[in-house]
Protein backbone atom coordinates (compact mmCIF):
# COMPACT_ATOMS: atom_id res chain seq x y z
CA UNK A 1 0.00 0.00 0.00
CA UNK A 2 1.05 3.16 -0.63
CA UNK A 3 1.65 5.46 2.09
CA UNK A 4 -0.22 8.20 2.44
CA UNK A 5 2.18 11.98 2.02
CA UNK A 6 2.12 14.12 5.31
CA UNK A 7 2.09 18.30 4.57
CA UNK A 8 5.34 19.88 4.75
CA UNK A 9 6.76 22.55 7.13
CA UNK A 10 6.42 24.73 4.79
CA UNK A 11 2.64 23.83 4.32
CA UNK A 12 1.89 24.06 7.92
CA UNK A 13 3.65 27.32 8.09
CA UNK A 14 1.52 28.92 5.58
CA UNK A 15 -1.37 26.95 7.06
CA UNK A 16 -0.68 28.83 10.39
CA UNK A 17 0.33 32.11 8.62
CA UNK A 18 -3.24 32.21 7.24
CA UNK A 19 -4.83 31.56 10.75
CA UNK A 20 -3.13 34.09 12.27
CA UNK A 21 -3.57 36.71 9.64
CA UNK A 22 -7.68 35.77 10.13
CA UNK A 23 -7.31 36.39 13.72
CA UNK A 24 -5.96 39.73 13.48
CA UNK A 25 -8.60 40.47 11.47
CA UNK A 26 -11.58 39.07 14.08
CA UNK A 27 -9.70 40.46 17.28
CA UNK A 28 -10.75 43.82 17.14
CA UNK A 29 -14.03 43.45 15.48
CA UNK A 30 -14.22 40.54 18.36
CA UNK A 31 -13.14 43.24 20.65
CA UNK A 32 -15.92 46.09 19.74
CA UNK A 33 -18.63 43.40 19.95
CA UNK A 34 -17.53 42.81 23.54
CA UNK A 35 -17.57 46.32 24.76
CA UNK A 36 -20.95 47.14 23.18
CA UNK A 37 -22.88 44.31 24.78
CA UNK A 38 -20.74 45.43 28.12
CA UNK A 39 -22.55 48.96 27.36
CA UNK A 40 -25.61 48.11 26.55
CA UNK A 41 -26.21 46.28 30.06
CA UNK A 42 -24.01 49.22 32.09
CA UNK A 43 -27.07 51.13 30.09
CA UNK A 44 -29.85 48.84 31.35
CA UNK A 45 -28.74 48.41 34.60
CA UNK A 46 -28.31 52.27 34.87
CA UNK A 47 -32.02 52.51 33.65
CA UNK A 48 -33.09 50.00 36.36
CA UNK A 49 -31.08 51.90 39.01
CA UNK A 50 -33.28 55.13 37.76
CA UNK A 51 -36.67 53.42 38.26
CA UNK A 52 -35.36 52.19 41.46
CA UNK A 53 -35.21 56.30 42.54
CA UNK A 54 -37.93 57.61 41.07
CA UNK A 55 -40.37 54.87 43.12
CA UNK A 56 -37.69 56.10 46.03
CA UNK A 57 -38.49 59.63 45.32
CA UNK A 58 -42.70 58.86 44.82
CA UNK A 59 -42.64 57.64 48.38
CA UNK A 60 -40.71 60.08 50.03
CA UNK A 61 -41.96 63.25 49.35
CA UNK A 62 -40.71 63.57 45.92
CA UNK A 63 -37.10 63.58 47.56
CA UNK A 64 -34.35 61.72 46.58
CA UNK A 65 -31.58 59.72 48.47
CA UNK A 66 -28.42 62.32 49.90
CA UNK A 67 -25.50 61.88 48.61
CA UNK A 68 -22.14 60.14 50.04
CA UNK A 69 -18.75 61.02 49.75
CA UNK A 70 -15.40 60.85 51.86
CA UNK A 71 -11.69 61.85 51.48
CA UNK A 72 -10.70 58.93 54.18
CA UNK A 73 -8.32 56.59 52.58
CA UNK A 74 -10.13 53.37 52.93
CA UNK A 75 -13.43 54.87 51.83
CA UNK A 76 -12.04 57.03 48.75
CA UNK A 77 -12.95 54.66 46.09
CA UNK A 78 -16.44 54.19 47.75
CA UNK A 79 -17.29 57.55 47.26
CA UNK A 80 -20.67 58.70 45.47
CA UNK A 81 -22.07 54.40 45.70
CA UNK A 82 -25.45 53.96 45.44
CA UNK A 83 -26.95 55.24 48.24
CA UNK A 84 -27.85 53.17 51.29
CA UNK A 85 -31.27 54.57 51.47
CA UNK A 86 -32.40 52.20 48.59
CA UNK A 87 -31.05 48.90 50.56
CA UNK A 88 -33.30 50.05 53.43
CA UNK A 89 -36.46 50.59 51.31
CA UNK A 90 -35.62 46.97 49.33
CA UNK A 91 -35.21 48.62 45.75
CA UNK A 92 -31.49 47.46 45.46
CA UNK A 93 -29.42 44.25 46.99
CA UNK A 94 -27.31 45.66 49.34
CA UNK A 95 -23.38 45.46 49.77
CA UNK A 96 -20.95 46.66 52.99
CA UNK A 97 -17.22 47.57 52.61
CA UNK A 98 -15.80 47.26 56.65
CA UNK A 99 -18.56 50.20 58.37
CA UNK A 100 -19.59 51.71 55.04
CA UNK A 101 -23.22 50.26 53.32
CA UNK A 102 -24.15 50.90 49.73
CA UNK A 103 -26.57 49.33 47.73
CA UNK A 104 -24.31 47.03 45.42
CA UNK A 105 -24.48 46.51 41.71
CA UNK A 106 -21.01 46.50 40.62
CA UNK A 107 -19.59 48.46 37.95
CA UNK A 108 -18.61 46.63 35.02
CA UNK A 109 -16.32 48.53 34.26
CA UNK A 110 -15.12 49.04 38.01
CA UNK A 111 -15.29 45.82 39.42
CA UNK A 112 -16.05 45.61 43.64
CA UNK A 113 -17.01 49.13 42.93
CA UNK A 114 -20.64 50.09 42.80
CA UNK A 115 -22.07 52.47 40.01
CA UNK A 116 -21.87 55.96 41.48
CA UNK A 117 -24.44 58.27 42.30
CA UNK A 118 -24.63 62.45 42.64
CA UNK A 119 -27.61 64.01 44.01
CA UNK A 120 -27.49 68.41 44.73
CA UNK A 121 -27.96 69.23 48.58
CA UNK A 122 -27.66 67.81 51.85
CA UNK A 123 -25.12 65.28 51.55
CA UNK A 124 -22.90 63.03 54.14
CA UNK A 125 -19.74 61.93 54.30
CA UNK A 126 -19.38 57.95 56.11
CA UNK A 127 -19.11 59.29 59.50
CA UNK A 128 -22.58 60.32 58.90
CA UNK A 129 -21.29 64.31 59.03
CA UNK A 130 -23.25 66.43 56.94
CA UNK A 131 -22.10 68.75 54.16
CA UNK A 132 -24.21 70.22 50.66
CA UNK A 133 -22.95 68.38 47.45
CA UNK A 134 -22.36 70.90 44.81
CA UNK A 135 -23.04 70.26 40.81
CA UNK A 136 -21.84 72.61 38.44
CA UNK A 137 -23.92 72.93 35.44
CA UNK A 138 -24.18 74.89 32.50
CA UNK A 139 -26.85 77.54 31.95
CA UNK A 140 -29.52 75.99 29.39
CA UNK A 141 -28.52 72.98 30.29
CA UNK A 142 -29.37 70.12 28.56
CA UNK A 143 -29.75 72.46 25.55
CA UNK A 144 -26.00 73.72 26.77
CA UNK A 145 -23.87 70.45 27.46
CA UNK A 146 -20.69 72.64 28.10
CA UNK A 147 -19.31 76.28 28.84
CA UNK A 148 -17.30 78.46 30.84
CA UNK A 149 -18.00 79.87 33.85
CA UNK A 150 -20.57 76.84 35.30
CA UNK A 151 -22.95 77.92 37.87
CA UNK A 152 -23.07 75.72 40.73
CA UNK A 153 -25.99 74.49 42.73
CA UNK A 154 -26.29 72.88 46.06
CA UNK A 155 -30.15 72.94 46.87
CA UNK A 156 -29.14 75.40 49.99
CA UNK A 157 -31.92 77.34 51.32
CA UNK A 158 -32.32 80.61 49.15
CA UNK A 159 -30.38 79.19 46.24
CA UNK A 160 -31.88 78.13 42.66
CA UNK A 161 -32.66 74.90 42.61
CA UNK A 162 -30.75 72.54 40.36
CA UNK A 163 -31.58 71.63 37.16
CA UNK A 164 -30.30 68.44 37.61
CA UNK A 165 -32.11 65.97 40.23
CA UNK A 166 -29.70 63.37 40.17
CA UNK A 167 -26.99 61.74 37.97
CA UNK A 168 -25.72 57.96 37.35
CA UNK A 169 -22.61 56.78 35.93
CA UNK A 170 -20.69 53.97 34.66
CA UNK A 171 -16.86 55.05 35.29
CA UNK A 172 -16.66 53.40 31.41
CA UNK A 173 -13.71 52.16 29.44
CA UNK A 174 -10.38 53.39 30.01
CA UNK A 175 -11.20 55.33 33.30
CA UNK A 176 -7.86 56.62 34.29
CA UNK A 177 -7.84 54.38 37.74
CA UNK A 178 -5.60 56.85 39.90
CA UNK A 179 -8.24 59.39 39.70
CA UNK A 180 -10.63 57.46 40.88
CA UNK A 181 -8.82 56.42 43.90
CA UNK A 182 -7.89 60.18 44.49
CA UNK A 183 -11.84 60.94 44.20
CA UNK A 184 -10.49 63.73 41.92
CA UNK A 185 -13.53 63.88 40.25
CA UNK A 186 -13.42 67.29 37.92
CA UNK A 187 -16.70 68.49 39.77
CA UNK A 188 -16.27 72.32 38.79
CA UNK A 189 -15.89 71.68 35.02
CA UNK A 190 -19.16 70.16 34.56
CA UNK A 191 -18.28 66.33 36.00
CA UNK A 192 -20.25 64.26 35.16
CA UNK A 193 -23.18 65.98 32.92
CA UNK A 194 -21.22 67.33 30.43
CA UNK A 195 -21.08 65.63 27.53
CA UNK A 196 -17.19 66.18 27.48
CA UNK A 197 -16.84 63.61 29.80
CA UNK A 198 -18.94 61.40 28.63
CA UNK A 199 -18.06 57.78 26.27
CA UNK A 200 -16.82 58.71 23.20
CA UNK A 201 -16.95 55.47 20.76
CA UNK A 202 -13.95 57.01 18.54
CA UNK A 203 -11.63 57.52 21.42
CA UNK A 204 -13.09 54.14 23.53
CA UNK A 205 -13.37 56.08 26.63
CA UNK A 206 -15.47 58.00 28.74
CA UNK A 207 -18.08 57.52 31.10
CA UNK A 208 -21.85 56.29 30.76
CA UNK A 209 -24.24 58.31 32.31
CA UNK A 210 -27.99 58.66 32.59
CA UNK A 211 -29.07 62.14 34.18
CA UNK A 212 -32.66 62.86 35.15
CA UNK A 213 -34.06 66.82 34.97
CA UNK A 214 -35.71 68.85 37.40
CA UNK A 215 -39.70 68.52 36.59
CA UNK A 216 -38.76 66.30 33.78
CA UNK A 217 -39.80 63.00 33.24
CA UNK A 218 -37.11 61.85 30.57
CA UNK A 219 -33.75 61.56 31.51
CA UNK A 220 -30.91 62.32 29.54
CA UNK A 221 -27.58 60.92 29.32
CA UNK A 222 -24.88 58.53 26.91
CA UNK A 223 -27.95 56.31 25.74
CA UNK A 224 -29.39 58.92 23.55
CA UNK A 225 -32.85 61.16 24.98
CA UNK A 226 -35.33 59.66 26.49
CA UNK A 227 -35.99 56.40 28.60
Amino acid sequence: MDSKKGFSLVELLVVMAIIASLLSMLMPALSRARLQAKILVVNAELCDIGTALEAYSICNNNKFPPTRADCNPSAIIYSYSLPQELVKGNYLPGGNAGRIRFAKIEDKFNPGCTYKYISPGLSYDYTGSPFFQTLYVPTGYPAIMSGKPLPSYNNKANSPPSPVSWVLFSVGPKYPQEELKNAAFPISKGFPVCREFWFDSKAGKGILARIKMLNHSDHIGTFGIGR
